[in-house]
This record gives C-alpha cells, sequence and structure tokens, in this order.
C-alpha cells in the first residue's frame, strides 16, 4: 500500500515536469521574431576596404579685374636725373634772386592712367615716371611732363576742404576731357588748372619725405597763376601721406644747374 502511494506521488511529479518543460519552449518559440524571407535577387557585399569619395571639383578663383593689356615697362625719370642726393644744385630766374641748395632726398612718382572711363576701372602705370627733391630750407623741387616747380609753402588740407575748394573744379575739367579752360579761386590768387591725374610712389631716397608711404596712391591737380605763381595739391589715399596744398613757382628746366 504504501509503496502504490509512492509510485502514484512520482508520476504526478513526471507529469508536472513535462508540462513545464513544454510550456518553456512554447514561450521562447514565441518570443522569437520571425526570420525575413530571402530576397532571391539579394548579392552579398564582398568584404573589401571602401573606396574614397571623388575629391571636390576645384574652385575657380575669381576672375582678375585688372585690363587685359600689358602694364608698360616702369621708364626711369629722363628729367632732372643728373641730379644726387647730397650734391648742390643751383636754381636762376627767381624773384628773390639765385638760389644754391643742398639736395637732401627723393620721391619717385609712377603715373597711373585708366585704360576705360568709368568708376569702376582700374588705374594702372603708365610706364612714366617724374622725380621730385627735397631741398634744404624746406623747399620741394617738382618735376611732372615738361613742367617744373620750385614749392616753398606747404598748406595741409583735409578730405572735407578738398572737396570743398578743389573737387568741383576737379571733376568740371575731367568731364571736358582735361580742355575746358577752368579757374577758381584759392587764397592767395585765383588759379587755372593745367593738369589732374592719379599717381603712386615708386621710390623714397635720402630725408624730407618720411612722412610718405611706399606705394602709397594719390591724386594731383597742377594749377598756374599770374607771375609764375604755381599751386600743387597731393590728396593720398587711405593714410599714404598727408594732404597737402603747395604754393611755389614754376620755373624753367633751364634754370636748374649743378653748383
Amino acid at each position: 500500500m504504501l509503496y502504490g502511494c509512492f509510485f502514484a506521488l512520482g508520476c504526478l511529479f513526471f507529469l508536472v515536469g513535462i508540462v513545464e518543460l513544454l510550456s518553456s519552449r512554447g514561450s521562447a518559440t514565441r518570443s522569437a521574431p520571425p526570420m525575413p524571407a530571402r530576397n532571391p535577387n539579394f548579392k552579398p557585399v564582398p568584404n573589401n576596404p571602401l573606396k574614397p569619395s571623388a575629391p571636390l571639383p576645384p574652385v575657380q578663383p575669381a576672375k582678375s579685374t585688372l585690363p587685359t593689356e600689358p602694364r608698360g615697362a616702369m621708364n626711369a625719370p629722363q628729367k632732372l636725373n643728373w641730379i644726387k642726393i647730397g650734391s648742390r644744385i643751383r636754381i636762376r630766374g627767381l624773384q628773390q634772386g639765385e638760389l644754391t641748395l643742398h639736395v637732401l632726398g627723393s620721391v619717385t612718382f609712377a603715373e597711373l592712367w585708366q585704360t576705360s572711363r568709368g568708376p569702376q576701372a582700374p588705374w594702372v602705370p603708365t610706364g612714366q615716371q617724374f622725380i621730385g627733391f627735397w631741398l634744404e630750407t624746406n623747399r620741394f623741387l617738382l618735376n611732372w611732363q615738361n613742367r617744373f616747380y620750385l614749392l616753398d609753402e606747404s598748406i595741409p588740407t583735409s578730405d572735407v576742404e578738398i572737396q570743398r575748394d578743389f573737387a568741383p573744379h576737379a571733376k568740371k575739367f575731367a568731364q571736358s576731357n582735361q580742355t575746358a579752360d577752368i579757374h577758381f579761386e584759392y587764397p592767395p590768387a585765383v588759379w587755372h588748372i593745367d593738369d589732374i591725374g592719379k599717381f603712386s610712389i615708386a621710390d623714397l631716397q635720402g630725408e624730407g619725405f618720411n612722412t610718405l608711404t611706399p606705394h602709397a596712391v594719390g591724386r594731383f591737380i597742377h594749377c598756374s597763376g599770374d607771375s609764375q605763381r604755381a599751386l600743387v595739391l597731393e590728396d593720398y589715399e587711405g593714410g599714404g601721406g598727408p594732404d597737402t596744398v603747395w604754393l611755389g613757382v614754376q620755373i624753367d628746366e633751364n634754370d636748374i644747374q649743378p653748383a
């Protein structure tokens, strides 16, 4: 009797174990995601290293604003090129008489011009250069084209004063292709505009031009008055030099001689 009880209890445990085993398998089967159907056109990717991507196309530089014509070769100043720093020169034909002056420094101007009309047209060298000399007693000897100036008074000016005193007259002269007969008043005289233009500082030597910057760019107005009076305006861009009104006289090239 006791044996039969043990046998029945063992069968019960056996059945419970089978039920637990079947339940755990069913749960695992339900939790696993279904496998996707295989695509018949699928091709495996070979196990090769990735190729680098193609480089970006280079960015083209902006088109140059310079004119297509080649710049003229720079010619050394042809006038007064015999004057050397440290030498002395004699200037004749002056109302106060002949002067003998020591040469302290020099500045070389490169003439600029526009290859076409319009405010956006670039200014480029013409190839011509002109020279000026700083002399003792604070005199400025300047050559431009066929004109020669001995300037002995400098008046500092400003952009506001230039716009007020000179710009309207220079504009009229420019609009006439530099052919109009333009007169205007500026103390101490009435002046006639002879020439306007633009330049850059090509070279500085010696003393006297310490306030100028190499390669500075500026505009000029050259004027004449009665009794050989002369006025020269220098209007520099970007602080390249002091804006100055020079007063003096126009002289003849033959009156400039070695001392």
